[in-house]
């Protein structure tokens, strides 16, 4: 498979999160995933109405997160949150963080149960849902009870890493932690690989691999898409 720019684009949610940017900052950096093609725009929901405003006019969509970046609200504050995402119209996707902390603890059907309810929420307005598991928290047995927890309540993708654990151990989406995945998911659910995700061969390798989507930080976008012109 030949992987232009254009293809690659197409993988990429371009995420513009970080929370110490100013509005200008975070125009410039949402502008650079519009001008690679990028398939989603991923912005903290207070940057809803400036990233509208970017990619009017572009096939660049918007993705949104949603209690990010610890998923630690109760069920009903993720469902309020997600309800005014929605409410600002044109959302495409949002990243909801799943709470980790339950998936560590075995309360499956605790953490199913909200997805669920995300999901049909989401599904309701036509808006895509993934779910943040936050891999780098997790045993490899837990990471395969998230994929099942997701199955199970629907959502459209399951997604690794917020980009903002702290670890000692942060290897975000590595084709390791890709491949369990993916062999887990058995293709009843798509796979975001986020995390880490820093140059054309390692977006490339997971491809390969069998994710759907790419979660790339907005400081490695142009790096990325930019090697395929040399």
């Amino acid at each position: 498979m030949e992987y232009t720019k254009e293809k690659l684009a197409q993988y990429i949610d371009h995420a513009v999160l970080d929370p110490h940017m100013t509005i200008e900052q975070l125009k410039e950096k949402i502008m650079i995933g519009v001008h690679y093609g990028c398939k989603s725009v991923c912005v903290n929901p207070d940057a809803i109405d400036l990233a509208k405003k970017c990619i009017q006019g572009s096939q660049t969509l918007l993705c949104v997160v949603c209690d990010f970046p610890f998923g630690s609200s109760h069920k009903e504050s993720k469902l309020l949150q997600a309800k005014a995402i929605i409410d600002k119209g044109d959302i495409f996707e949002i990243d909801m963080v799943a709470n980790y902390g339950k998936l560590k603890s075995g309360l499956y059907d605790e953490v199913i149960d909200e997805i669920k309810a995300m999901s049909d929420l989401c599904h309701q307005h036509n808006v895509g849902l993934k779910v943040i598991v936050e891999t780098d928290a997790l045993t490899e047995g837990e990471v395969k009870k998230a994929v099942e927890c997701c199955i199970q309540g629907e959502a459209d993708f399951i997604k690794t890493s917020t980009g903002y654990f702290k670890s000692d151990h942060i290897v975000g989406a590595s084709p390791q932690v890709i491949e369990l995945i993916v062999k887990e998911a058995r293709g009843k659910i798509k796979v975001k690989g986020s995390g880490c995700v820093r140059s054309k061969e390692r977006l490339i390798e997971l491809i390969e691999l069998g994710i759907d989507r790419a979660g790339v930080g907005c400081g490695s976008t142009a790096s990325i898409l930019g090697d395929c012109d040399e």
